[in-house]
């Protein structure tokens, strides 16, 4: 028995932003670090596959729904504090329930900065330590000093940064794996002018990309030499469909939902995409969302 809560069968259109995917045997939502040990355990005893849900931002979730369990942490690990602070910054620790927007309001709200780079970037902390999200050539591993961590067996450990295998959009954790939150470093800073980077840069991204429609974000990884929006957006795709899929004309490099799409109308016009790019400018795109789930 755990205090939160386990569904069945629960329809995954529900919890992701792209508003599409099948059910999931299992969605479970610890109440705290004994709920989710017990859950890691009754997974590992049963060899039930799990995967930590976050805010389902980043996510595709198949037709076919999930075999196994998915966890979300947003109602148990969601704290946020300073644990120690002098005149030139302080830690903070983040739990991985919580969203990075409100993170990012904790921070300029406490005479902090560092995290603006954040500011718009939809998910939870843990989902964000777990993409190594970023913008504006930034990173969550620069931002970063350590991260707690809890294996399938329920045994908790403190990883150093500098001891993860962290690259462009990933943390380099092991399978497995779940991210309880992290230790945070930021630097002093005036609150109002911290909270007037934030707004502008939320300003961008608004003007940028589309927000007004269900979507997980960048679809791909941006190359080496361009971003993958400009890349697509100079093939001619913007506008491009599948059923109710729909390369955005906004942002060339979101797909966005425009009513009743399908995983699978998604998926097929992601690699309708990867396609043309690899024809016209000789660059494979990288997926940068997750996709999980059957067919």
């Amino acid at each position: 028995m755990i205090k939160g809560e386990v569904l069945c069968a629960v329809p995954m259109a529900g919890y992701t932003s792209f508003r599409v995917g099948g059910p999931v045997d299992f969605l479970a939502f610890p109440a705290d670090l004994d709920d989710l040990r017990t859950l890691l355990c009754w997974c590992q005893d049963g060899r039930v596959p799990y995967f930590i849900l976050g805010k389902g931002t980043n996510l595709l979730v198949r037709d076919g729904g999930i075999r196994g369990m998915a966890i979300n942490l947003s109602r148990g690990l969601t704290r946020l504090q300073v644990v120690a602070e002098d005149a030139g910054g302080a830690a903070v620790i983040a739990e991985a329930g919580e969203s990075l927007s409100r993170f990012v309001d904790f921070s300029w709200r406490n005479n902090l900065c560092g995290l603006e780079f954040a500011a718009g970037i939809p998910g939870s902390v843990g989902g964000g330590i777990f993409m190594n999200a970023g913008a504006f050539r930034r990173e969550m591993k620069d931002v970063l000093a350590s991260i707690s961590l809890m294996d399938s067996r329920g045994l908790i450990s403190e990883r150093k940064i500098e001891d993860t295998a962290c690259t462009y959009r990933s943390m380099g954790l092991k399978k497995g794996e779940v991210i309880l939150g992290g230790k945070f470093v930021l630097q002093r800073g005036k609150g109002e002018e911290t909270r007037a980077r934030v707004e502008e840069i939320l300003r961008a991204r608004f003007a940028k990309q589309p927000y007004d429609l269900p979507s997980a974000g960048s679809v791909f990884k941006n190359p080496l030499h361009a971003p993958a929006g400009k890349l697509i957006e100079e093939t001619g795709l913007k506008g491009t469909r599948v059923g109710d899929a729909r390369v955005s004309e906004k942002h060339a490099n979101f797909i966005v939902n425009t009513g009743n799409a399908t995983a699978r109308d998604i998926l097929d016009l992601a690699a309708r995409v990867r396609e043309r790019v690899q024809q016209e400018k000789g660059v494979l795109l990288e997926m940068e969302i997750q996709v999980v789930g059957e067919n």
